[in-house]
């Protein structure tokens, strides 16, 4: 079962039921967000949707309060991401250390300019997996998906270092990664990429497509097969210590012109939720500070009478596709569970 692929939600069978006998199941996975602030500046930013008028950040008690609330609502997964980059805020690291201590399993994205000898460690010691936002394997392509020099690419490249570093030290079963997003422009630096990170030691290199933002139009790259064939140029680097990976079924919906919805519902938010800095939940990642898609505020009601409130459901009986980039977040699980909604016939013939 790959890492990121969207049959993991059947791990959670007991959720799956539960939505299905009710319509509302508990989350598994949380992204949580503490803070809009960030040192990076990406053209292609899927963070809170205007960071330029929102620069919220959580403090360490009102992130634990967050932090306890998903995990007495059964909560299993919390990966802290952005938002801004999570290292801006100085009370991350706690947080994270607090969330493990609870029992979550702890994801962490990251640029990765903020990392040091200091908070490497303590990120080794309580995160499940680390992902660093590289997108790039030169100087390069780094100013063109992160708006940022060199100069500031060398130092993010000796921070992953720390971290492998940090991880043989420590004898850590932290999964390390780098992030590469793809589009037309990058296609002739994606095997740079996967070299460095080979070279630096890390878990895996990810490819992930590159997908609109809300209220830009769909994307129409043409380079859609140019780069699905340097994926599989990349992937003879892997080996029994790395891999090349990428969501295989978006990959191949863009090569096939399928990449539509073949399904009328967006069901997959059942099982994962979004708590933004200014601690409003919004329905899912692509819509995070877009006000018709909050779906209530920390500050005034708790989680659980969040998740189960009237404004959730308007909010879901609401959601407009067009808003939506194909290929989302959700967009694996939501065919998984249409499939299991629509049933089949001769199901005892597998």
């Amino acid at each position: 079962m790959n890492q990121f692929g969207s049959e993991k939600i059947l791990k959670h069978l007991d959720r799956v039921v539960d939505w299905q006998n009710t319509g509302i199941s508990r989350p598994i996975t949380y992204e949580l967000d503490m803070t809009n602030v960030c040192n990076s500046k990406c053209p292609f930013c899927f963070g809170f949707y205007d960071q330029s008028k929102d620069q919220s950040s959580l403090t360490l008690n009102e992130a634990k309060d967050i932090i306890t609330q998903i995990k007495d609502f059964g909560g299993k997964g919390l990966t802290f991401t952005g938002g801004g980059d999570p290292l801006c805020n100085g009370a991350s690291i706690e947080a994270v250390r607090y969330a493990r201590t609870i029992g979550l399993d702890v994801g962490f994205i990251t640029n990765g300019i903020l990392l040091n000898d200091a908070n490497v460690d303590r990120l080794v010691d309580n995160c499940t997996w680390i992902r660093v936002s590289m997108d790039a394997g030169n100087e390069d392509t780094y100013r063109l998906t992160h708006g940022l020099n060199g100069e500031t690419f060398k130092k993010v490249v000796m921070n992953v270092k720390k971290l492998v570093e940090s991880k043989r030290k420590r004898r850590s079963g932290v999964t390390i990664g780098t992030g590469f997003l793809t589009f037309g422009e990058v296609i002739e630096d994606m095997e740079s990429f996967v070299v460095l990170s080979r070279k630096l030691g890390v878990d895996y290199a990810q490819f992930r497509p590159l997908l609109r933002k809300p209220g830009e139009k769909e994307r129409n790259d043409k380079s859609d097969n140019r780069v699905i064939g340097a994926i599989k140029k990349c992937s003879k680097y892997s080996n029994t210590r790395f891999n090349v990976l990428f969501s295989v079924h978006k990959y191949e919906s863009m090569k096939n012109g399928e990449a539509g919805r073949l399904y009328r519902a967006c069901y997959g938010h059942n099982f994962a939720a979004v708590v933004a800095a200014n601690k409003k939940m919004y329905l899912c990642c692509h819509v995070r500070g877009i006000e018709k898609y909050c779906i209530g505020d920390l500050s005034i009601n708790c989680l659980k009478s969040i998740w189960k409130s009237r404004k959730r459901k308007k909010v879901y009986d609401n959601i407009d596709f067009k808003d939506c980039p194909l290929l989302c977040r959700c967009d694996g699980f939501n065919n998984i569970l249409w499939n299991i909604c629509r049933g089949s016939e001769h199901v005892n013939f597998l």
